[in-house]
């Protein structure tokens, strides 16, 4: 700061160097310079506070003056032509003149009304005004009607009863009148004086505004060696998350990089990249609050730190989405202890102030070198983490088979988003419908709804070409919800015709988990109004693992609304006995791999017959997929199985061809129905 020559210098205390005190004087001078400048500044904003408020009253003051003195004015004009009227009718009685009278007569009343709607005195006197309004027009009309009847007494009437009433109302509204435009010009001059004040109180305040510039310029140069002192702190919060105090995506990146380029320069070791994800994230939003949302990432941060290793980098990159970056380790398993250790605490349940939340979590792992040295790495460990998630959650590690990008299958990506984002109106993502027979009598009863594209330029796309690149990028919820609201519509359909069939819909293992599942479900029964009894939900006996209770509450709720639910390739899971035996289910489907060799498999067979038994002991039906030949059908009805489907019976077939599919299902399954042989004992 430029001292001025006629500053003084303060004389520092004994034992004190001059350069010791300058720092403290130019301290002093600046807190000086600062309070004067707000001290002007604060007596600016009071006066111009104080010169609006003013100038504002007094013009509403004016205004409202001017709308009284004008209302008056009107009535008081609108009662002399009452008169002329009322006079001119008593010299030539006529409808038209009568009803100028009256005109005359409703302007005079509106005016005073207007008035009397006004929070000042002047509603007091309207009132009179109205009173003395009536007794005079009571006078008149009585006159008028003498007139009209030829009375001779109109005359003395006249002047008894309706002369002086009139006089006393004249009287009475031209004292009010001129004393109101009296006052409509003092709140003119009133509101002209505040007007004079606000300008020379501007100009005052333009003149030391601009006096103060050179005071602000000194205040800002003082604060410049504060804030080049503030500058590390500025960049540490610039570089991480206020939410959780971790490193942001930025300060995550700019540790990769360096990272990486240590990698390069010195290869030992490996580096080890996590991107993690919470499972359930978005309930804890939408049923708790985002407050409580915040909560939960604050603590997540918290519980990440606390399960990796001193040197690990910990960073959110937004939202509910988090990465550790371990730079250098020597045993890859040490690394899986810790992604495996960080899942496990985020089982834990969230102590939350709208109540507890439990999420999971699901993490890609890539490694450097053997995903890459550079910033594919975060897309390495990106694609595994979705996988993970597809999976219901937990780790994964990036398999390039299984994960890698692909040109063709990034374009499918983009399709199939762009095709669900607008709602599908070419109707290209369409259900093929897979007749179940019913073994017992051959009637198809069910069909199973399963996905196909209808690609512009591909052609017909089988689930194996999108539902992988679905489950993979997000997609698969939106997908399911599209496919249900599709097939729920053929079947409704069907009901309307009077040939109702239960159509069952694959679900993704993550609808289980979504809170809008079961309110999307029954929106699209109501909106079709498909009997919820022909809906039935296929999943799979793993997809309630990630987190059973969940799970079951979700199918609990749809069975409650009538919705049927059927555990989908049963056989191939590991779920326990116990599990199966919670499951709020009503049909259990044995996977095709048992029922393909049935006919030459003795295990097979006696797999299929226990799990026929195990169903029925649970009171559930049994439908047997996979059913390739008729002889493999025969037996299945010596077995007790309830219903079959597969391509002996009839392949999927678009919803136009259902009808003919139905009746050759039903004519191969009547003609099988003969035994050709014993079940063995």
């Amino acid at each position: 700061m430029v001292r001025s020559r006629n500053t003084a210098v303060p004389t520092p205390p004994p034992g004190t160097s001059r350069a010791d005190a300058e720092p403290t004087a130019r301290r002093r001078r600046s807190l000086a310079t600062t309070g004067a400048l707000a001290s002007v500044l604060l007596a600016l904003c009071a006066y111009t506070i104080i010169g609006t408020a003013s100038t504002t009253s007094a013009a509403r003051a004016h205004s409202q003056a001017l709308s009284v003195d004008g209302w008056f004015g009107e009535a008081r004009s609108a009662i002399a032509l009452e008169e002329v009227h009322a006079r001119h009718y008593q010299v030539e009685p006529s409808a038209a003149v009568r009803q100028r009278y009256v005109e005359a007569a409703h302007t005079a009343d509106q005016a005073l009304r207007r008035v009397t709607t006004a929070r000042t005195a002047a509603a007091t006197d309207a009132h009179r005004l109205l009173a003395e309004q009536a007794a005079y027009r009571g006078h008149t009309d009585r006159l008028l009607d003498m007139v009209a009847d030829r009375d001779p007494d109109r005359v003395s009437f006249d002047r008894l009863e309706v002369t002086p009433v009139y006089y006393r109302l004249q009287q009475d509204i031209d004292s009010v009148t001129r004393a109101y435009h009296a006052s409509a010009q003092v709140q003119a001059a009133a509101l002209q004086r505040a007007q004079v004040r606000m300008l020379v109180g501007t100009s005052v305040g333009f003149g030391l505004g601009f006096a103060l510039v050179a005071l602000i310029w000194r205040v800002v140069l003082g604060y410049q060696r504060r804030l080049a002192e503030h500058a590390d702190v500025n960049e540490h919060l610039a570089m991480h998350d206020p939410l959780t105090g971790l490193p942001n995506r930025a300060m995550f990146h700019r540790r990769l990089t360096g990272a990486l380029q240590q990698m390069r320069s010195s290869p030992d070791g490996h580096l080890v990249l996590m991107v993690l994800d919470l499972n359930g994230f978005k309930a804890v939003n939408d049923t708790l609050g985002h407050q409580a949302g915040d909560q939960l990432l604050a603590e997540a941060g918290r519980r990440l730190r606390a399960s990796t290793r001193e040197g690990d980098l910990v960073a959110r990159l937004g939202g509910d989405e988090f990465a550790v970056l371990i730079p250098r380790i020597s045993r890859l398993p040490e690394a899986m202890a810790v992604a495996h250790r960080i899942v496990e605490v985020l089982r834990e349940d969230f102590l939350l102030d709208g109540g507890p939340a439990a999420v999971s979590g699901s993490i890609g792992v890539a490694i450097s070198p053997l995903h890459g040295v550079s910033d594919e790495l975060v897309r390495h460990a990106d694609a595994a983490m979705y996988r993970a998630k597809s999976d219901g959650g937990g780790v994964a590690v990036y398999d390039p088979q299984v994960d890698a990008e692909t040109p063709d299958r990034m374009v499918l990506f983009g399709e199939l988003r762009a095709l669900l984002d607008a709602g599908d109106p070419d109707r290209q993502l369409v259900p093929f419908f897979q007749p179940q027979v019913r073994i017992a009598d051959a009637t198809v009863t069910a069909v199973e709804a399963l996905a196909r594209w209808r690609h512009p330029s591909r052609g017909l796309l089988m689930p194996g070409m999108f539902l992988p690149i679905a489950e993979a990028r997000g997609l698969e919820i939106t997908l399911t919800y599209h496919m249900i609201d599709v097939a729920v519509a053929e079947a409704a359909t069907w009901q309307e015709a009077g040939t109702p069939l239960v159509v069952s819909v694959n679900v993704s293992p993550r609808c289980l988990l979504d809170p809008q599942f079961v309110p999307r479900v029954r929106a699209a029964l109501a909106t079709s109004g498909l009997a919820p009894g022909l809906l039935q939900v296929e999943l799979t006996e793993t997809s309630v693992m990630t987190e059973p209770e969940r799970s079951r509450k979700t199918l609990r709720d749809l069975r409650d609304h009538g919705v049927k639910v059927s555990i989908d390739d049963f056989g191939t899971g590991f779920s326990s006995l116990a599990q199966l035996k919670q499951l709020p289910a009503d049909e259990l489907k044995i996977d095709r791999t048992f029922v393909r060799e049935l006919v030459d498999d003795p295990e097979d067979m006696v797999l299929v017959r226990s799990a026929i038994d195990l169903a029925h002991n649970l009171g559930l039906s049994v439908v047997a997929e996979g059913v390739e030949g008729l002889d493999a059908l025969v037996l299945l009805d010596e077995l007790g199985c309830d219903l079959a489907q597969g391509f002996a019976l009839s392949p999927p077939v678009a919803v136009e061809e259902l009808p003919q599919a139905c009746a050759r299902a039903h004519q191969q399954a009547s003609g099988a129905r003969q035994p050709v042989r014993q079940a063995p004992a």
